[in-house]
């Protein structure tokens, strides 16, 4: 039984984190930010972790998840100044041939179009899914998921990713974005089929690809994302 409050506390939030719908789960998530997605994910039961290039960025996340007083928060485990090429190369480098120790998701949202060389982030953060595991073998195993998500390279991403959102409205300072490095789906998914260390020659990709669409939601005045098959042309 647990002998105080905080005893009770802290096995309440580790009952909870067991009973998540990501219990058991270890989750990568790369280009953290400040943070909103690990929290989110480990409010679902993930063991996270998160990297970021930037240390005093990833500094910011830890405080922010250390302040909270969801305990699950606080076993997130932040690493700044770690690009993904950077952490596969460590794991790669430990490895002793246990697929347990690899990531069963791992997350590359809004991303690679910042990325110096996208091919090499793709294929690092590939390197660090779980392998799928013949169903014969004594632990079996599908393999990992792997979700990106960037903004498509069109006419209309152009118009309202650039020109609206960092010149007209301003909600982006001008020059967070260059066209030129969006990418499309088809683009993405060649690279993702051709990654090595994958039995068939890459990952396979999951049909059909998904549009993030913003919709105003008339009851509480705010914008609401939602997914859209038909409709890639700016964020997928």
């Amino acid at each position: 039984m647990p002998s105080d409050t905080n005893d009770l506390e802290q096995t309440t939030t580790t009952s909870a984190q067991q009973c998540g719908p990501l219990a058991g789960f270890k989750v990568l998530d790369i280009g953290c930010g400040g943070g909103l997605l690990s929290e989110s994910l480990a409010r679902l039961g993930a063991e996270v972790t998160a990297i970021d290039p930037s240390v005093t960025i990833a500094n910011t996340a830890r405080e922010h998840s250390m302040e909270s007083l969801d305990s699950r928060l606080s076993n997130i485990n932040y690493r700044g100044g770690v690009s993904v090429e950077e952490l596969a190369l460590e794991y790669n480098s430990a490895d002793t041939g246990d697929n347990s120790k690899l990531f069963d998701v791992i997350c590359v949202l809004e991303v690679i179009e910042h990325a110096t060389n996208p091919e090499q982030l793709l294929a690092a953060a590939s390197s660090l899914l779980k392998k799928p595991v013949p169903a014969d073998n004594n632990h079996p195993d599908d393999g990992g998921l792997l979700f990106v998500s960037t903004i498509n390279r069109t006419p209309k991403s152009y118009a309202l990713a650039i020109l609206g959102a960092e010149y007209v409205v301003g909600l982006l300072p001008v020059g967070t974005h260059d066209w030129s490095k969006f990418m499309t789906p088809a683009e993405v998914e060649t690279i993702l089929k051709n990654v090595d260390g994958f039995d068939g020659g890459g990952l396979t990709t999951c049909e059909p690809v998904q549009g993030m669409i913003p919709r105003l939601d008339i009851f509480s005045q705010t914008m609401q994302w939602g997914l859209n098959p038909h409709d890639t042309d700016v964020n997928w």
